[in-house]
C-alpha cells in the first residue's frame, strides 16, 4: 500500500468520525472508541490523521456498528416494497465504505471490475480505485468504435429472454482476475450475463459482490457460483 492510499483510509476514518458525531457527544464517542475525547476533536476537525492501524479499527468499527443499517434505511422508500439505490450510489462516503469492506474481504490481486451499466458503475469505480484495479463495464448496446465484442449468454432457462450485454474484446483478457461487482441482484440474470462473458474471455472470476442481494438470487448463486461472494443485505 502507498502513501496515497493510506492517507484515503486515514481521511475516511475522519469521514466515519465525523459521521458518528453527528448524533453522539465526544464523551459517548469517546467511550465507543475507547479513545480520549481530545484526540477525537482533533481528528474531526482535522488537524492531524489517525494512524493507519487506528484508522482501520475506526472503519471496521463504523462496518461493524452501522453500515448495514445504513444502507438498509437508505434503500427504503414509502409506498413500495422495491430496493432503491439511487440514495447510497450518489453519497460518495457510503461508496467509499463499501469499497473499503470489498477491498478487505476480497484480498487475491484482482486486476479487473465488472460490473453492467448504468447502475452497477458507480459503485464499481470506487471499488476498483480501492483495489487499485480497472473497472470494465458492460452495455446493451455495442461500443461501434469496436469491431469485436463478446456478447452475454443467459443460462438460465426459466428466466424470461432478455437483451444480451455486449463488451469489447480488447477490454477483458484471458487470465486476468475479475471481481464482479453490482447494487443489487434480483434475479440473477445479469450475474449470469457477466459470468458468461468472463468464460468466453477465459478470465478467472475470483470473486462476486453486490450491496442487496434477494433470497433467491442469494440461494441461486451459493448453487450455481463456485467463487467467494459477498453481499452487504439480504432483502
Amino acid at each position: 500500500m502507498n502513501a496515497i492510499q493510506e492517507t484515503k483510509i486515514k481521511l475516511l476514518a475522519v469521514d466515519c468520525l465525523k459521521a458518528m458525531k453527528e448524533k453522539k457527544t465526544f464523551r459517548v464517542l469517546s467511550k465507543e472508541l475507547s479513545l480520549p475525547a481530545g484526540v477525537l476533536n482533533r481528528y474531526i476537525n482535522g488537524y492531524v490523521l489517525p494512524k493507519l492501524d487506528r484508522a482501520n479499527s475506526i472503519i471496521d468499527l463504523f462496518i461493524k456498528n452501522y453500515l448495514q443499517k445504513i444502507v438498509s434505511e437508505s434503500s427504503q422508500r414509502k409506498g413500495t416494497k422495491y430496493i432503491v439505490t439511487a440514495d447510497i450510489l450518489s453519497q460518495p462516503f457510503l461508496l467509499n465504505l463499501i469499497a473499503y469492506k470489498v477491498s478487505r474481504t476480497f484480498t487475491d490481486r484482482i486486476q479487473k471490475v465488472f460490473t453492467a451499466a448504468v447502475d452497477g458503475i458507480p459503485l464499481a469505480v470506487k471499488v476498483a480505485e480501492f483495489l487499485n484495479a480497472r473497472c470494465v463495464f458492460a452495455k446493451k448496446t455495442q461500443e461501434l468504435s469496436f469491431s469485436d465484442h463478446y456478447v452475454s449468454k443467459s443460462n438460465i432457462a426459466d428466466k424470461p429472454l432478455t437483451a444480451p450485454f455486449y463488451l469489447p474484446k480488447n477490454l477483458l483478457k484471458r487470465n486476468e482476475n475479475v471481481l464482479i461487482v453490482d447494487d443489487v441482484v434480483r434475479g440473477g440474470t445479469t450475474f449470469d450475463a457477466l459470468m458468461s462473458i468472463c468464460d468466453q474471455a477465459k478470465a478467472n472470476v475470483t470473486g462476486i459482490f453486490a450491496i442487496f442481494i434477494t433470497g433467491t438470487a442469494y440461494r441461486q448463486v451459493k448453487r450455481k457460483f463456485k467463487v467467494s461472494y459477498l453481499f452487504l443485505v439480504e432483502a
